[in-house]
């Protein structure tokens, strides 16, 4: 004969709501605008350093695979060229709200 697991809490039930109770655990703030775009420069220039050093490291002759230089010096200037994309599209919709007549 099987016995039966004893029924665990679900906790309590309440209403629903749209307002956080007090139990509730505080929800993680979102990064804003602004830290995210400050983490996506830092990646920048993190990538540019890495592939400065790895360009460097091959002219010493320290490298072996020419190819990893090249693919690091690649994400590099893919992330420069989107950084520089996103500069340019948000001086744009800047410019464009400043023309925005009231």
């Amino acid at each position: 004969m099987t016995t039966i697991d004893p029924v665990q809490s679900i906790g309590p039930v309440r209403p629903s709501s749209p307002f956080p109770f007090e139990t509730d655990t505080p929800a993680k703030t979102d990064e804003t605008f602004a830290q995210m775009l400050q983490r996506a420069v830092g990646t920048t220039n993190d990538m540019m350093t890495h592939a400065d050093e790895m360009a460097f490291k091959l002219a010493l002759g320290e490298v072996e695979d020419i190819h990893q230089v090249m693919i690091a010096i690649e994400k590099a200037s893919i992330a420069m060229s989107l950084t520089l994309e996103i500069r340019d599209r948000a001086v744009e919709a800047f410019n464009t709200l400043m023309r925005t007549a009231v």
